[in-house]
């Protein structure tokens, strides 16, 4: 009973794809299996569970890469990590953290990392986001420092959920009538800007030391995923070949999001100077922050 009360007490940091992801991948499983044994199929019905096959592909390969790069986190910063994955807002209350890495062009603020934090409408020190109250919804750009990304928009939510109703007040109070948005959230007086810098200054330092003793290098988001995506439609790329003529297969497995999402991300990583901009966005009851 002491275990079960232990865990229940604690919010924790977790996938942001985790939502029917076993259904998910069980689903793969069958639109594969009709197409390696429904021959008498329209093209028509291929071409939709192709592209059905496609979007749960991209759904499982971003769940795989969201696990992947959190565990790298918990191992380089295992005390930020702990910070986080035991939070609770200011009256004892556990929070989850729900975390997703995103393509760019995923995301309407465009910036590195967006921290959605919105207060209760009845409870002030109360959480939601799309997951539900005493939640918190984190999305990180696939760039190649994503991780870093991460631990700045952790500092943000470190500081935040236990100070929500008065960080709230703060925020309306000090950016209201600022005419530059660019640098809401990291005001000299912003404690919330603050622990997200020293978040970000922490883990440079472990990342710099654990580069020191690992054995493996550290490897791109973006490639990771891309070997992914090829894992994941792996099966599938078989059973059109079985199952099509090669010269329509070629048409067709030639478009998936897979390339699109990369290069976009691609792109816009080529533009990203590494200088950081944190601001904070009011969307209805909501805060954004980003970094």
């Amino acid at each position: 009973m002491f275990i079960l009360t232990c865990h229940a007490v604690f919010g924790e940091i977790k996938n942001g794809y985790e939502k029917n992801i076993s259904g998910t991948k069980q689903s793969l499983t069958i639109l594969r299996a009709r197409l390696l044994g429904e021959e008498n199929m329209t093209p028509a019905q291929r071409r939709k569970i192709q592209s059905t096959i496609a979007t749960l592909v991209d759904h499982v390969a971003y769940y795989d890469l969201t696990e992947g790069l959190l565990s790298q986190f918990k191992t380089i910063v295992p005390e930020l990590y702990a910070q986080i994955d035991t939070i609770s807002d200011r009256l004892g209350r556990p929070v989850d953290v729900y975390i997703k890495f995103v393509p760019a062009d995923a995301t309407s603020v465009k910036a590195w990392g967006l921290t959605f934090m919105d207060q209760s409408s009845d409870d002030k020190d109360a959480y939601q986001s799309e997951y539900g109250k005493f939640t918190v919804s984190v999305k990180v750009w696939i760039v190649r420092r994503s991780l870093l990304v991460l631990a700045h928009e952790l500092g943000h939510v470190k500081y935040q959920v236990p100070n929500l109703a008065s960080y709230s007040e703060f925020h309306k109070n000090h950016y209201t009538n600022m005419p530059a948005r660019t640098s809401m959230g990291h005001d000299i007086d912003d404690p919330s800007g603050k622990w997200a810098n020293q978040f970000g200054k922490t883990f440079q330092k472990k990342y710099s030391d654990f580069q020191k003793i690992s054995m493996e290098k550290a490897q791109s988001p973006l490639d990771v995923l891309v070997r992914l995506r090829k894992s994941w439609s792996k099966n599938a790329l078989l059973i059109y070949r079985m199952t099509r003529p090669t010269h329509r297969m070629q048409n067709q497995l030639t478009t998936p999001a897979a390339s699109t999402t990369v290069v976009a991300s691609a792109r816009v990583k080529q533009r990203l100077t590494g200088k950081s901009i944190f601001r904070l966005v009011n969307t209805g009851e909501a805060v954004v922050s980003a970094l």
